[in-house]
């Protein structure tokens, strides 16, 4: 909620940040960084589980190896663009409306999607 910064005292940044979500984004406010290296994504196949919360599908990674058919499993990372830091995946939530004009948590110019 809008108010996240007043529950409790360490969230107080909430109430200062100016790059919470949802984000709308506005394509004709959008700059164009030349110097923004490649965004770069390990492209391993991974296994994992699906879950359904009512309001938002996860995928969890599984982490422990794999079959011995398949060996260990070998994790995804992301790297550059605008990252400091290399990440690694490990869970992805995909949130869904009951309709399909509500469900996306960010908009691009007011607009939202199914997802």
């Amino acid at each position: 909620p809008a108010f996240w910064g007043l529950i409790n005292p360490e969230w107080s940044l909430c109430n200062k940040g100016r790059r919470q979500s949802p984000v709308n984004l506005e394509p004709q406010r959008l700059l164009f960084d030349p110097n923004l290296r490649p965004l770069h994504i390990d492209k391993h196949r991974i296994s994992g589980t699906i879950a359904n919360t009512g309001h938002s599908v996860i995928f969890t990674v599984n982490n422990e190896t794999a079959t011995a058919y398949e060996g260990p499993q070998i994790p995804v990372n992301f790297s550059g663009g605008p990252l400091s830091y290399l990440y690694r995946f490990n869970e992805i939530h995909i949130h869904y409306g009951l309709h399909d004009q509500f469900g996306s948590e960010h908009s691009v110019e007011g607009y939202t999607f199914p997802a």
